[in-house]
């Protein structure tokens, strides 16, 4: 799933290739992606869009006539700037909206689940968007009180409290891991727990995750997320090979749709965890 990372980037790319461009139609190809019925997508033809802007996990589109369009891309949303299509659409086609210099902004999805959503909203409409109104703030920056605030609560181990995007906005599997790695905290810690040094270090840890994944993206992606993500990650996606700090054979937990990679040595005291799938883990 795309993070902070790449769609900040993508936002950025998009706003300055997008600003000032009139639409000039709108066509859902799938019915499962448009989530509301008013205001109509076919409003938003012939005005032209302010800005692209992204918060957590959303990239939102301001058009003029106070429309927005909100949309999640969730796990196989993919969405692009190119020159406008003729002919039949693709079946991983899910929504296009043309733009005047003939380029439209397509959503696509690679997967056939159509989890990716679209939300067109009035003013009212988007100042009470729940999957806006709920996140919380943007982790890049925040401080020692404000991490501590935001991890407090309920009691959840720190690698689900990091992607919950309620307590900090924007942040997934992939970067929580490196996060935690970088941190050296172990994920099944419980977030509410962490004294003040294991919360600097998760400062330091996030900003410097975040910040140099950032810089890189910046550097790969402008108006196009792609289809397959090329991430430089310390430990997400590596099970198995040496940690880059000490060397130690990277272990994971395995859940339903993705692994959570950690150094024993670096992060847990030694300790490898339980197969999640095959027993219940119990901190």
């Amino acid at each position: 799933m795309p993070e902070l990372p790449e769609l900040q980037a993508l936002a950025e790319g998009l706003d300055a290739a997008l600003a000032g461009r009139v639409v000039t139609g709108v066509r859902a190809h799938h019915p499962a992606t448009l989530k509301t019925a008013e205001p109509p997508l076919e409003a938003l033809t012939g005005q032209p869009v302010e800005r692209v802007w992204r918060r957590g996990k959303l990239i939102g589109l301001d058009v003029a006539g106070g429309l927005h369009v909100v949309i999640h891309l969730m796990q196989a949303g993919r969405l692009s700037l190119a020159p406008s299509p003729s002919g039949r659409p693709a079946r991983t086609a899910s929504l296009d909206i043309d733009l005047e210099g003939e380029r439209a902004l397509r959503l696509r999805e690679l997967s056939s689940t159509r989890r990716a959503s679209v939300h067109v909203l009035d003013d009212a409409g988007l100042a009470a968007h729940r999957p806006l109104t709920r996140l919380g703030p943007e982790p890049i920056g925040l401080g020692v009180e404000d991490w501590r605030a935001a991890l407090g609560g309920d009691g959840a181990v720190l690698h689900t409290a990091l992607r919950d995007g309620r307590r900090v906005a924007g942040i997934g599997r992939a970067y929580a891991s490196d996060i935690m790695w970088a941190a050296r905290l172990a994920p099944f810690t419980r977030a509410g727990s962490l004294d003040d040094d294991a919360l600097a270090r998760l400062v330091r840890a996030a900003d410097a995750v975040l910040t140099q994944a950032l810089e890189r993206a910046r550097g790969r992606i402008t108006t196009e997320m792609p289809n397959k993500e090329a991430r430089v990650t310390a430990v997400h996606g590596h099970h198995g090979e040496p940690c880059l700090r000490c060397g130690t054979r990277l272990e994971h937990v395995a859940f339903n749709e993705y692994d959570l990679v950690y150094c024993p040595a670096c992060q847990t005291g030694g300790r490898i965890y339980r197969d999640r799938r095959m027993s219940r883990f119990l901190d």
